[in-house]
C-alpha cells in the first residue's frame, strides 16, 4: 500500500502532465522556500502561475478543494512573492489549484 507521500507525489504528476496538456508550460516542481513549498510555478502565456495541488481519495474530511484553507492560500501568496522577487520581479503573478477528488482531476484557474 502507497505512503502518503508516494500518493502525493503520484498526484503531482498527474497533475503536471494535465497541466501541460491545458497548454501551461511547467517550470519547475516542488519549490521549497523559507516557510512553505510550491507544487508548480508555470507559465500560462505571460502569467507566471503557482500551482497548489491537493488530492483526496475520500470525501471524510471534505473535497479537496476545501483543504486549501486560509491558512494555506496565506502562505502561498507570502513564498509566491518571494519566489517572484527573485526569478520574475515584474510578472503578474496567478494562484491555480489542481484537485484530485478520488479520480476527478480539475484545474482552478485563479482560485484565490
Amino acid at each position: 500500500m502507497p505512503s502518503n507521500a508516494e500518493k502525493g507525489r503520484a498526484g503531482e504528476d498527474r497533475a503536471s502532465g494535465f497541466l501541460t496538456a491545458c497548454g501551461y508550460r511547467v517550470l519547475a516542481r516542488n519549490v521549497r522556500l523559507p516557510g512553505g513549498e510550491i507544487d508548480a510555478v508555470c507559465l500560462d502565456g505571460p502569467t507566471l502561475v503557482i500551482v497548489e495541488v491537493k488530492r483526496r481519495d475520500s470525501r471524510t474530511f471534505g473535497s479537496a478543494l476545501r483543504a486549501v484553507d486560509a491558512r494555506k492560500r496565506a502562505t502561498l501568496r507570502r513564498i509566491a512573492a518571494d519566489y517572484a522577487q527573485i526569478v520574475a520581479p515584474a510578472a503578474t503573478i496567478r494562484f491555480d489549484v489542481v484537485t484530485l477528488d478520488g479520480s476527478q482531476l480539475t484545474l482552478h484557474r485563479n482560485a484565490f
